[in-house]
């Protein structure tokens, strides 16, 4: 649930109120946070600065089609949509969560942590 794609003096405030109005009637609406500033530099390029400091390599853009399975049933590595084959110790998967409803192997839906997805539902955002 984020605000803050838009800038300020092109947003109704209109938005903000009926927002935060469904938020705060939320059972833990209270905690409600706001960054300070927009999402990708405030949020996401922290995290992906750790994983790079770290020795990670963090690829934007780019669409997995399938997530291939060692007989083991870990990760042998992604296909993407434009061919490419992505290889590594350890992978993060950041995607919308009925997207990776969609991708997830067949191997992995009767396994009791991914069953939990069932429950998810992708909620859109401004």
């Amino acid at each position: 649930k984020a605000l803050n794609f838009i800038n300020p003096d092109e947003l109704s405030m209109q938005c903000i109120l009926i927002a935060l109005n469904r938020f705060l009637q939320e059972k833990h609406g209270s905690k409600m946070a706001f960054l300070d500033g927009n999402p990708p530099e405030r949020l996401c390029k922290p995290i992906a600065d750790h994983i790079e400091s770290l020795g990670g390599q963090v690829i934007l853009n780019s669409r997995i089609q399938k997530i291939e399975l060692n007989s083991d049933k870990s990760v042998k590595h992604f296909v993407l949509t434009n061919g490419n084959i992505i290889t590594g110790d350890a992978y993060v998967f950041a995607t919308p969560v009925d997207i990776l409803k969609l991708l997830l192997p067949e191997d992995w839906k009767e396994i009791s942590y991914f069953k939990k997805l069932d429950k998810l539902v992708g909620v859109p955002v401004i």
